[in-house]
């Protein structure tokens, strides 16, 4: 095998890079959800997960009412995930627009 057919087999496709930060983003946001300073009565892990999924995703589904679950900081947390998610989506779209993917 030569050098090229090594780096092509190591390189990620774009699809991949956007789909693995998603991910990312999604759990790390599920952490920080369920720590004790973002609630004011505890949460389940699969509650905190869906809260995160649907915020990144800009859904705005949620198994739970935000305002009485969620202390202020996760309020801000939940606010800046729905941001991330946008703006994600919109730079990679724009990444892939202008030819670089």
């Amino acid at each position: 095998m030569s050098t090229e057919e090594i780096n092509k087999k190591k390189k990620l496709s774009p699809t991949r890079i956007l789909l693995i930060g998603l991910l990312l983003i999604i759990l790390i946001g599920a952490i920080i959800l369920k720590l004790p300073i973002c609630n004011k009565k505890p949460i389940t892990l699969i509650n905190s997960l869906f809260v995160s999924t649907t915020s990144v995703c800009v859904t705005g589904l949620t198994p739970v009412v935000i305002s009485e679950q969620f202390s202020t900081f996760g309020q801000v947390v939940i606010m800046l995930l729905i941001q991330i998610g946008g703006l994600r989506f919109n730079d990679f779209f724009s990444f892939v627009a202008n030819g670089y993917g």
